[in-house]
């Protein structure tokens, strides 16, 4: 009977270190697709917080070209006016 026992021991063992190393490896895995998960998630954040940066300085050109665009129309008409030696009407 302890010759069987001893017989059965490195079964045990090499299903132990089996057992670890499949749980370790499954570890290991999991961490590594979590970090390049968190890493997208970075990356993506970034991103978002760049293009709403972007969106707000496109927005303050257009309306800094827009207040410009609306004194060069009216500087035109009074021009166009005074060319024809009318008065303009405010």
């Amino acid at each position: 009977m302890v010759v069987l026992g001893l017989l059965a021991l490195p079964f045990v063992l090499a299903g132990w270190i089996i057992s670890v190393l499949t749980t370790g490896g499954e570890w290991l895995v999991r961490y590594f697709l979590d970090r390049r998960e968190r890493k997208r998630a970075a990356i993506e954040a970034e991103l978002d917080r760049t293009q709403a940066e972007l969106r707000a300085t496109i927005l303050s050109l257009s309306e800094q070209l827009n207040g410009s665009a609306h004194e060069a129309r009216k500087a035109l008409i009074r021009e166009s006016f005074l060319a024809r030696g009318e008065i303009p009407k405010d």
